[in-house]
C-alpha cells in the first residue's frame, strides 16, 4: 500500500513513460505529416473526439469503482482476521486453565495467518496484469519464490515443524491448519478441558476465518470481468490515438508555430485517460505483490503482536514500517 502524500517524480514515470512514448511518436508523424507534407484531410473535428473521450472517461470510471470494491472489500476481510483473531485469543485464555495449550493453539495460529498470506500472494498469470510496472515492491520477496522454503519459516518461528510434512503438498495449506485447530478443540471438549458451550464459541471464531479466507480467495481467483478490463484499455487506446488528430487544425489556427502545441497537449491528454485506466488495472487484484496491495505482511505483524501481548510472550516482532513510502 503506497502511504506517500505525493507521488513521486519516478513513480510517474515508471508507469507513464511506455504511454507516452508511444503518444510523442503518433502526435509527431501526424504533425509532420500534416504540416510539411500536406495531409491536410489527416485533421479531423474535435467534437467527435470529445464526445468519444466523455464514453471513455464514464467506461473507465464505472471500472475503477469496481476495482476500488475489490480493493476496500480485501481491507476489510483482513480487519475482520485482526478482530476474530484477538476474540480468539482473549477467549482461549480466558476458558482454558492450562495456559500451555492455549499458547500451543495461539502460536499455531499465528503460522496460519501468515501461511494464508503466502498462499493469497501467489501469482495468477490469468488474474494479474500483463504488465508488472505495478509490481515494483514484493512482499515477502524470498518466502514467495519458494513457497516451500516460506512455509517452512514460518513453521520453525512458531515452533510447528511438526506439520510441515502433513500439509507442504496440500493445496490449501491453510484450511489444513484450522482443520487442526477444529479437532484439537473438539480433543479438548470431549477431555471436559472446556464445555460444550465454550467449545461452541470458540469453534465459531475458526468458521469465522474459514468464511474470511473464502472471501480472499474469491477475489484472488476471480479477475475483474475481463469484457470490462480489456474494452476499457481498448477504448483509452482509441481515444488517445485519435487526440492528435483532433487537435491539429485548431491550434494550427492560433499561429503558424500553434501546431506543435499537438504534442504536449497530446501528451498532457493521454497521461491523464491512461493514468485513469490504469488505476483501475492495477488496483483490482489487491494481493498481487504490488504497490497498491492491501498492506497484509503489515497486518499480520501486527496481529502477531497482539496474540502475543495477550499471552504474555515478552519477544514480539518490530512492526513493519514504509519502505520508500510502500507499506508491504
Amino acid at each position: 500500500m503506497y502511504t506517500g502524500k505525493d507521488f513521486t517524480f519516478q513513480i510517474l514515470w515508471h508507469f507513464a513513460r511506455k504511454n507516452l512514448f508511444k503518444t510523442l511518436i503518433i502526435s509527431s508523424i501526424a504533425v509532420v505529416l500534416y504540416k510539411y507534407c500536406g495531409f491536410k484531410f489527416l485533421a479531423i473535428p474535435f467534437i467527435p473526439i470529445a464526445s468519444i473521450g466523455t464514453a471513455v472517461a464514464f467506461y473507465v470510471g464505472f471500472k475503477n469503482n469496481q476495482a476500488y470494491d475489490r480493493l476496500w472489500e480485501a481491507r476489510r476481510l483482513w480487519g475482520g482476521f485482526t478482530n476474530t483473531s484477538r476474540n480468539y485469543a482473549c477467549q482461549l485464555m480466558a476458558v482454558l486453565e492450562d495456559k500451555d495449550i492455549a499458547k500451543d493453539l495461539l502460536y499455531r495460529h499465528i503460522a496460519y495467518i501468515n501461511i494464508l498470506r503466502l498462499q493469497l500472494r501467489k501469482t495468477i498469470p490469468w488474474a494479474t496484469s500483463k504488465e508488472n510496472f505495478h509490481q515494483t515492491f514484493h512482499g515477502e520477496r524470498d518466502e514467495l519464490l519458494a513457497f516451500d522454503e516460506g512455509l517452512k519459516k514460518i513453521l520453525e518461528k512458531n515452533n510447528k515443524m511438526h506439520y510441515y510434512e502433513a500439509i507442504r503438498a496440500k493445496n490449501n495449506a491453510a484450511s489444513h491448519i484450522l482443520r487442526s485447530q477444529i479437532f484439537d478443540l473438539t480433543k479438548l471438549k470431549r477431555e471436559n478441558k472446556i464445555d460444550e458451550y465454550e467449545h461452541s464459541d470458540l469453534v465459531k471464531h475458526i468458521n469465522e476465518l474459514f468464511n474470511l479466507q473464502g472471501g480472499c480467495e474469491r477475489i484472488k481467483s476471480t479477475p475483474l470481468f475481463r469484457q470490462y478490463s480489456i474494452f476499457s484499455r481498448v477504448f483509452v487506446n482509441i481515444f488517445i490515438t485519435l487526440v492528435p488528430f483532433g487537435l491539429m487544425k485548431e491550434l494550427h489556427n492560433l499561429a503558424s508555430w500553434g501546431i506543435w502545441l499537438t504534442l504536449p497537449f497530446s501528451l498532457l491528454i493521454s497521461w491523464v485517460f491512461f493514468t485513469m485506466e490504469q488505476i483501475g488495472e492495477y488496483s483490482e487484484n489487491p494481493f498481487d505483490n504490488s504497490i497498491n496491495d492491501t498492506p497484509i505482511s503489515t497486518i499480520c505483524v501486527n496481529i502477531e503482536i497482539d496474540i502475543k501481548e495477550i499471552i504474555g510472550d515478552t519477544d514480539l516482532p518490530e512492526k513493519l514500517n514504509p519502505i520508500e513510502n510502500v507499506l508491504l
